[in-house]
């Protein structure tokens, strides 16, 4: 007999807001399109963009566990490497994760800088490493809600892999500099969100507003996140000189 061990994650909710616009009468009379729907839009981007920062590096207190905070080491770059990556530290990285995560659901990710330094790496024969466009396969993660975080979903668009691993940008990591967590890999399914709240759009036709001549509208959003097994996803980190 040997019972299994258990253990609790938090998964803490945060309001996040786009922020009020107001749009003056003119504008939403005389247009060609309609300016609301376009607002609206924009403001939903917004929230998804701040809700990107706070899982990815969310500290957990105003925002969401991130990711990144949350994620353990998986290679510490050698001396001389803060700026740049080697072959034999992605290597190091991906055989720090355990096998039973790298059946075919790990993938890499990092910011645009990391991504640049990434496309040049070169194996021991000269070949680079970086493959791009070759596969087609899964480009986006979606919210399962409280029951499971990201689950894939295909759709045919190509993403890039590196060794053999799809690879997704994401800025809201840092770039590359001395200790500087710049990339990771591992399964980001053990990664869960949870929204208490849907998005939720406001328009304002009050006096503060309409004495201005403008209507203003402004979205909110409860929303949190943390990487409910560690294990799954590790880090790459520069070294400190």
């Amino acid at each position: 007999a040997a019972d299994p061990t258990f253990g609790t994650v938090s998964l803490n909710v945060f309001k996040a807001s786009s922020k009020i616009v107001a749009v003056p009468f003119e504008l939403l009379q005389d247009a060609t399109i309609d300016i609301e729907a376009f607002v609206m839009q924009r403001l939903a981007e917004r929230l998804g963009r701040i809700t990107n920062t706070g899982f990815t590096v969310g500290t957990g207190t105003t925002q969401p566990d991130g990711v990144v905070p949350q994620a353990t080491s998986g290679k510490v770059g050698t001396t001389g490497q803060t700026l740049t990556i080697i072959y034999d530290d992605v290597v190091d990285l991906i055989h720090s994760v355990d096998p039973a995560y790298r059946s075919g659901a790990c993938k890499f990710m990092a910011p645009d800088a990391m991504v640049k330094v990434l496309r040049k790496l070169k194996d021991s024969s000269n070949r680079p490493l970086w493959a791009p466009n070759d596969l087609f396969g899964i480009t986006q993660g979606v919210n399962n809600g409280g029951n499971g975080g990201y689950s894939d979903q295909a759709t045919a668009v190509p993403f890039d892999t590196l060794m053999g691993y799809p690879l997704y940008v994401n800025n809201d990591m840092a770039s590359p500099g001395a200790n500087a967590k710049t990339l990771l890999f591992g399964d980001f399914s053990k990664y869960v969100i949870r929204d208490a709240m849907d998005v939720a759009m406001f328009r304002f036709t009050d006096s503060a507003y309409t004495k201005l001549g403008q209507v203003a509208f402004l979205a909110w959003l409860r929303t949190g996140g943390n990487l409910t097994d560690t294990a799954a996803v590790k880090y790459y980190a520069h070294s400190a000189t």
